[in-house]
């Protein structure tokens, strides 16, 4: 890593798939001065960080690559985290992005010199960087978010949170309780079950569950994955099949009405209890929270070592947790898969931008941007799966390769152009969002609460469209959009 302050054209913050695709394309494009600087100690964002028994992609594999670099070791359809990192570390090494990496590090402050026409950062070690072109990555679920419990810190014994997972904490037989019942709890539980003297999971919210259509990839699919016009196939099929699943979204629809007789269907076949059923079936309607597809969940519970709570938590105290029934459930472990906190973006970032504005405060009713690429008075910054860039049915890889060139087009056009650098017009990002508002109003991701949505109500995570829309709209970078310096 360098030791001293640098200047770039490029600096990407983040070195998961995101900074993956940006780098590659920038070394595709003939561009040597970037930069891609990770605070943690090796590539792979997310999948560096989760790594929890179980952890898995939730997408069909074939669909969880770049279109440029298909992978034909994938072992399982739904590939596992260990695969997925492995990919990724081998990504950055066959496009070069290696000796562009700064790793162990992270920035602290970004400020735009508009006189300059560059980036000013800072990092954590003191250093001062400065670039043309800004490109955060760092992706909206990168901050854990600890439940706020009354008496957390005070529990005695070893806590987890799923996103910062420690493999060296012993397992076997200890009683282990799991705050959380979402997509990231339903991959972990199973594992821990198998492991756990007694297992306790609180739930608050029953969740959807679908059937996961896993199996393993043998000896002739991975054959068959070096042919390029089977791999292509497959590809293209699983996106018709995750597109048609956008429609189980839609009142009305066949795929909504499909979706839902899985999930009753699914809960009915494998849970016999009829109380337990009644726990864990879902009150709100399918889609309003993230679907979880798992076909080793709801099995869990019928084994003699688990326990399903649903009394509210009261607090945490050093030899567990006390419920609202009055019982104190004793453990030895605390998991909490309570996810990331989506609500304010880059918290651990100053990022200034024009004028002195700041961008916490201009997020402070809710993060929005321009297509989740560009925001006005935030000159030559681009965000990889920024606000309203959600999909919650496929594979965000494909919006991601979107905002990549698109971030390039414009760079290109700036150097073309000769500009210094282009701010977005307020008045485009304004008439975006209302209309990206407008469809969500009355929208499933409406009816519950959810990581989706904002404190004040507000859908500031998910886009309402079909992936072939968000991808057209990012087709050209428009010069009429911004204004030029």
């Amino acid at each position: 890593m360098p030791a001293g302050d640098a200047s770039y054209e490029v600096l990407v913050l983040g070195a998961g798939m995101s900074g993956l695709a940006v780098g590659t394309l920038l070394r595709r494009a003939g561009e040597r001065r970037f930069a891609i600087v990770e605070k943690s100690a090796g590539p792979g964002g997310t999948w560096w960080d989760n790594r929890y028994p179980g952890a898995h992609v939730d997408v069909p594999s074939p669909l969880y690559c770049f279109s440029w670099a298909p992978n034909p070791h994938w072992t399982r359809r739904f590939a596992a985290a260990p695969e997925i990192q492995a990919h990724v570390e081998r990504q950055y090494d066959e496009q070069g992005l290696r000796p562009h990496l700064q790793l162990g590090h992270a920035i602290t402050e970004a400020r735009f010199d508009a006189e300059a026409g560059r980036w000013r950062f800072t990092t954590d070690d003191g250093r001062r960087l400065d670039a043309r072109f800004f490109v955060c990555s760092a992706g909206p679920l990168s901050q854990p978010r600890w439940p706020a419990i009354e008496g957390l810190a005070r529990f005695a014994g070893t806590r987890l949170h799923s996103a910062r997972w420690d493999a060296a904490v012993p397992l076997d037989g200890r009683r282990i309780g799991v705050i959380g019942t979402g997509s990231t709890a339903a991959q972990l539980i199973p594992p821990l079950a198998r492991r756990a003297g007694h297992l306790t999971v609180f739930q608050r919210t029953a969740h959807w569950v679908l059937p996961r259509i896993d199996r393993p990839y043998g000896a002739l699919d991975r054959a068959l994955a070096r042919f390029p016009p089977y791999a292509a196939a497959v590809r293209a099929f699983w996106y018709h099949v995750l597109e048609w699943g956008r429609r189980g979204f839609d009142e009305g629809t066949l795929a909504r009405r499909s979706m839902t007789a899985a999930g009753h269907r699914l809960l009915h076949a494998q849970v016999r209890d009829p109380v337990l059923r009644e726990q864990l079936r879902p009150r709100y309607p399918l889609g309003c929270k993230r679907i979880i597809y798992a076909s080793d969940y709801y099995p869990v519970f019928a084994q003699p070592n688990v326990a399903l709570v649903t009394d509210d938590i009261v607090r945490v105290v050093p030899e567990g947790l006390l419920t609202a029934d009055g019982r104190l459930h004793a453990l030895d472990v605390l998991v909490c898969a309570t996810g990331f906190d989506t609500a304010a973006p880059l918290q651990s970032l100053r990022v200034q931008g024009l004028d002195g504005r700041m961008l916490a405060d201009d997020w402070r009713a809710g993060a929005e941007a321009y297509r989740g690429v560009t925001v006005s008075g935030y000159p030559n910054l681009f965000l990889m799966l920024g606000p309203n860039t959600g999909t919650g049915h496929t594979s965000t890889l494909l919006y991601i390769e979107a905002q990549a060139r698109y971030a390039l087009q414009a760079m290109a056009a700036l150097r073309a152009g000769g500009h210094r650098w282009a701010d977005l017009r307020p008045e485009v990002q304004r008439e975006h969002n209302a209309a990206l508002q407008a469809r969500l109003q009355g929208s499933v991701w409406t009816h519950c609460r959810s990581w989706y949505r904002h404190d004040n109500g507000r859908i500031t995570a998910l886009f309402p469209g079909f992936t072939r829309e968000y991808v057209k709209g990012l087709a050209r970078w428009r010069a009429e959009d911004y204004r030029l310096a």
